[in-house]
């Protein structure tokens, strides 16, 4: 299969893989809103799906970095996550809530490597001249299923209180038999002396160790963080501008519009500074954000939504192209799955936390709180990452140094 048939299956699978994924955290949200009535404990379901991100992220990237069949291991991570959300649909409403959370908890261990592990093997897919494009391409995906997936399984409600969650049990079968078409040859086996344990150790070290590489983890798991935000308080928002809970599909959607808008533009003109695309593209999330938490009108409110979805393609680009450039080759996917493990434990945790002010103290604490956390990322990033160029080097572009901005 030549190059270009190669990312084609590549981008075919992630779409699908990742529109189960986008799916998954509203549908659970409005299942469990739908079954519980509970907006606050809804959000404590959701989180459980990501918090076992934390654990199982960097054990599933090392794992698939040192497997002989990589296909296998992509395979299972979409068994596990599928098998998890079946379960808890077929379990919400009938029994305590601990048990549906600790069911969302395994559901979730396959959760880290259909986001950054998979993203890893893209160099493996193409020339190296070709990795910018692809890249863009690969962060157009999760724009394209954020579009459709989330909308649909909100919708979806109307039908049956778990139907939104079987949309993406359903879409993960699919992306099941997609992946045989990925091109995933067989590797040879690592060496003797190699062991888990030591990979892991390794992963993270490279990710403290390197400026740039934790310059750009903290903004983008911090900053990640600060969107559960509008994920949370979407529901809240439709109802208290008089919609329907259906309305936070629309909510959603338009954030995801947002995202194919610039993902679009991104992929035929990819991200050429990421480091400062980085820091920019945040920055950018966290006004939209407090839009999103001031807008009177819903149309306003999906103006807003649109233009923080915006923001996220050109970040999602600059971060994978980062990781690559500051990774050690038989690392890579050890250091994409760690940083989308704290992504998701960091979204998870923030999750909790707006669903938790909802109740006391309303959706402006919790867009408070994401507004807060756009803010700490870019601080504390800039705080200890490598030192930021001049002002004029900064608008500057031509002469930029190759590895870093």
């Amino acid at each position: 299969m030549t190059s270009v048939g190669a990312l084609r299956a590549y981008l075919v699978t992630a779409t699908l893989s990742r529109s189960a994924t986008e799916s998954a955290g509203p549908a659970l949200l409005v299942g469990s809103i739908a079954t519980i009535g509970n907006p606050t404990t809804a959000s404590y379901v959701v989180a459980s799906l990501t918090a076992s991100a934390a654990v199982a992220g960097p054990i599933v990237g090392a794992a698939i970095d040192r497997a002989r069949s990589p296909r296998l291991g992509f395979a299972s991570s979409m068994a596990i996550m599928a098998g998890g959300l079946a379960v808890v649909a077929l379990l919400l409403g009938h029994v305590p809530l601990g048990v549906v959370m600790a069911v969302a908890v395994l559901a979730g261990v396959g959760y880290p490597s259909l986001t950054g592990a998979w993203s890893a093997q893209i160099p493996r897919l193409v020339p190296p001249d070709a990795l910018n494009r692809a890249y863009a391409s690969d962060a157009a995906t999760y724009s394209v299923a954020a579009v459709a997936a989330p909308p649909i399984a909100t919708s979806l409600v109307g039908l049956a209180a778990t139907a939104p969650i079987w949309l993406a049990v359903a879409v993960l079968a699919i992306a099941m038999v997609s992946l045989t078409r990925v091109p995933l040859a067989r590797r040879s086996a690592p060496p003797r002396h190699a062991h888990l344990v030591h990979d892991l150790r390794e992963g993270l070290a490279t990710m403290a160790r390197r400026p740039g590489l934790r310059r750009s983890s903290i903004i983008t798991t911090v900053g990640f963080a600060g969107q559960a935000a509008i994920f949370v308080t979407a529901p809240v928002l439709a109802t208290d501008l008089g919609r329907t809970l259906g309305f936070t599909g629309l909510i959603l959607g338009a954030f995801a519009v947002g995202g194919v808008a610039t993902a679009a533009w991104f992929a035929r003109r990819p991200v050429q500074r990421p480091d400062r695309a980085i820091i920019v593209s945040t920055a950018l999330s966290g006004l939209a954000l407090v839009a999103v938490g001031l807008a009177p009108t819903p149309w306003l409110l999906l103006v807003a939504a649109f233009a923080m979805g915006a923001t996220e393609p050109p970040l999602v680009s600059a971060m994978f192209q980062v990781r690559v450039r500051e990774s050690p080759t038989d690392l890579q996917a050890q250091v994409f799955s760690t940083s989308a493990s704290l992504r998701m434990t960091a979204f998870a945790l923030a999750t909790a936390a707006c669903g938790w002010l909802l109740g006391p103290l309303g959706v402006g604490a919790a867009i408070g709180l994401g507004v807060l956390l756009h803010a700490i990322s870019l601080v504390v990033g800039v705080m200890l990452g490598p030192p930021l160029p001049s002002r004029k080097e900064w608008w500057h572009r031509h002469g930029e140094r190759p590895h870093s901005d």
